[in-house]
């Protein structure tokens, strides 16, 4: 492997096994993997209440996990939408199910791994299954000395909806199995009501907690949506939808210096382009594509 800036761009020469294997990373990023879905405690006529599936690319969780997992004042320099894929990129197999190809870890690995996944698969939900119009940390939407008092108890993201109400996510993630994302999310669905907007209407309140299984599982992974504890004592805190969108717009425009960054990974005349672009307007985020060039 050997890395050159041409015009620009990053361009990373391979050998002919190493063009062989990113081109099956490629190409199992791109498939449409299954995530089994399953919504708990919801009211009766909750769109949410239920079991259902829905279709995932692994290269759209590698953003998600860049975007909910990057330190907001890290500045342009942290290029959030890449890392998860040099990360993770070749964990997944292209079974159809977004399953990782590892059987033992350091326990150190494996807890990073659980909650970078709980964050991206929080993320994509907010986005994909709820529909928000946009969302950012908690602790960026709200005023100067509420996280302190609030400690560790705050839910992890708050999001705006097209209607103007907001959104509350605590995101729980794990490697251990169902049982264990079942206890996660039974402690971190309070979480959420630990905020009460004032004057604002909170149209949801959610705890996610997924389960990622290694190769050898026979299931699909599951992403449960726990509907949070009736309303008890919460902190009243000022929220405008509006900041949250300056917050999510920032995510992206934080990166504008570098624009859309192209990385070409190139054998011959074969070449594998990966792009990640800052911000898109009409997915209100940033995103990050994996194409094989003819």
């Amino acid at each position: 492997m050997e890395i050159k800036i041409i015009d620009k761009n990053v361009v990373i020469e391979l050998t002919e096994l190493e063009f062989a294997a990113f081109e099956t990373m490629f190409n199992n990023l791109n498939i449409n993997h299954n995530v089994y879905v399953s919504g708990v405690d919801w009211p009766e006529w909750s769109i949410h209440n239920g079991n259902f599936f829905k279709y995932l690319k692994p290269m759209h969780l590698c953003r998600c996990i860049g975007e909910a997992c990057a330190v907001e004042q890290a500045g342009p320099l942290d290029l959030l939408s890449l890392y998860p894929f040099w990360k993770y990129g070749f964990c997944f197999g292209g079974t159809g199910q977004v399953r990782l190809n590892f059987t033992e870890i350091d326990p150190h690995k494996k807890a990073n791994l659980s909650d970078e996944f709980g964050m991206g698969f929080c993320a994509w939900a907010m986005e994909e299954v709820f529909d928000c119009d946009s969302w950012c940390d908690t602790a960026d939407a709200l005023d100067a000395g509420t996280v302190k008092a609030l400690g560790m108890s705050r839910p992890d993201f708050v999001c705006a909806f097209k209607d103007g109400s907001l959104g509350f996510f605590e995101a729980k993630g794990t490697t251990q199995g169902r049982g264990t994302a079942n206890s996660q999310a039974k402690d971190g669905k309070s979480q959420t009501a630990q905020l009460e907007p004032i004057g604002g209407v909170v149209s949801v309140r959610c705890c996610t907690a997924v389960s990622v299984e290694d190769d050898g599982a026979s299931r699909n992974t599951r992403l449960l949506l726990k509907d949070p504890p009736a309303d008890g004592e919460a902190l009243k805190v000022r929220i405008d939808p509006e900041r949250i969108r300056e917050a999510a717009r920032a995510r992206g425009y934080r990166e504008k210096l570098f624009g859309d960054i192209t990385t070409l990974f190139s054998c011959g005349d074969r070449k594998l382009s990966l792009v990640r672009t800052p911000f898109v307007p009409e997915k209100r985020h940033g995103w990050l594509s994996a194409t094989a060039e003819a």
